[in-house]
């Protein structure tokens, strides 16, 4: 009677050991698999091409257009490109720094993103990070001074680095326009900087938008009001404070780009989150970028909804 007693005790006790051993061989592919499914979730909400059918974007019959500052502007749905609101889309405006995300694209289809420049010299026309001679950063570093504080200099080593300098450079990113549908679109330098045949329109803009948006470096890039980047060695220190004010302030934007000169005005190309649908608006010749872009949003939370895409 012990001996049977014993023997059930140990079987049991096998049982048990088999049991967590199961538990601990399929838990980490579980919480693999279920970290997965969250992060593939979150990143589709932007990277909307993961969608069969997007939802159809609507404007109520009753909208009438806001009244801002400029006559330059767009409102496009990121997922179907529906064009919701418009004004003189095709004219031609000056881009000013919203050519920087072109500068981005480009620099990133053409450099792995931890590689290390030598910078061969200080430039100092327009914004700058102060990047000083000899001092080596990362391609990463560059892009993340490029979009968030606006850095010409970050523009201006970007361009140097390519083995066919910078009018090798800057004719990559017009083919990058051209591949991207950019029609009206022609850039002369890298950082925005006014030229009479550097130019572009509020709808290639919003083009230009969706495209860098495809990129999941630039989709996290454009989100951060501010950060610290250093040269390999950690001695010289940069802070970066995004140009884009409405960051961090309006719950609707996350991102995109800045840009000002005296010949193009304020411009502004803006991400919008309205209610999990991503939208871009663009604002271009404004004397109040941000307040313009803050009467498009409200624009669209009193007029825009969304449909399910019926065949």
């Amino acid at each position: 009677m012990n001996y049977v007693f014993i023997q059930k005790n140990r079987i049991f006790f096998l049982a048990i050991v088999l049991l967590l051993l199961l538990i601990l061989f399929f838990l980490p592919s579980f919480s693999s698999w279920n970290n997965s499914t969250v992060k593939n979730t979150s990143s589709s909400a932007i990277n909307l091409l993961n969608y069969q059918h997007p939802p159809i974007p609507q404007v109520d019959k009753t909208a009438v257009k806001p009244a801002i500052s400029t006559p330059y502007y767009i409102l496009v749905d990121v997922d179907t490109n529906k064009i919701l609101l418009s004004n003189n889309p095709n004219s031609r405006i000056y881009p000013a720094s919203v050519t920087k995300l072109a500068t981005a694209l480009t620099a990133l289809n053409i450099y792995p993103l931890d590689e290390v420049i030598t910078v061969k010299q200080e430039y100092n026309e327009g914004k700058v990070m102060e990047l000083k001679a000899n001092e080596k950063i990362t391609i990463r570093s560059l892009v993340n001074a490029l979009l968030i504080y606006s850095a010409n200099d970050a523009a201006f080593n970007l361009a140097t680095h390519n083995s066919d300098g910078i009018s090798g450079f800057v004719s990559e990113m017009n083919k990058l326009a051209q591949n991207n549908g950019l029609k009206n679109t022609h850039f002369t330098n890298v950082d925005g900087l006014h030229h009479p045949d550097h130019y572009s329109t509020p709808y290639d803009l919003a083009q230009l938008g969706r495209s860098a948006l495809k990129l999941e470096t630039i989709r996290d890039t454009v989100k951060k009001t501010n950060l610290t980047v250093t040269d390999v060695d950690g001695y010289y220190i940069h802070t970066l404070t995004t140009t884009n004010e409405l960051l961090g302030i309006v719950p609707e934007i996350e991102g995109l780009k800045t840009g000002w000169t005296p010949e193009a005005d304020g411009c502004f190309v803006g991400l919008i989150n309205f209610k999990g649908h991503y939208l871009i608006s663009v604002v271009a010749v404004s004397q109040d970028r941000f307040g313009d872009t803050q009467k498009i949003i409200d624009w669209t939370k009193k007029y825009v909804y969304y449909q399910k895409y019926q065949p």
